[in-house]
């Protein structure tokens, strides 16, 4: 299986936590790791990984409902990282 590079995004996304969520919802693994986590409520939403996309700690099959499956769990971290920012 190939390695993916998710520095750039996890760089992107890093900056995202700290300039608009003073708790950092989304929480930006170490390079050694090489995934991003979006939290809600300090729990797990979702999981971009090399292996895979995970919602709430479930691996989402690879199937043809998976890029909707992620695309409505990023959707509802947005909404709720947005109703619960100062």
């Amino acid at each position: 299986m190939a390695s993916y590079n998710f520095q750039p995004l996890q760089d992107v996304v890093r900056s995202w936590s700290e300039a608009n969520v003073p708790d950092s919802t989304i929480g930006v693994n170490t390079p050694k790791e090489n995934n991003i986590t979006c939290y809600a409520g300090g729990t797990e939403m979702l999981k971009v990984a090399e292996d895979g996309f995970y919602v709430r700690g479930k691996k989402v099959p690879a199937d043809d409902k998976e890029a909707e499956t992620v695309y409505n769990a990023f959707k509802e971290f947005l909404v709720w990282s947005r109703l619960h920012q100062d």
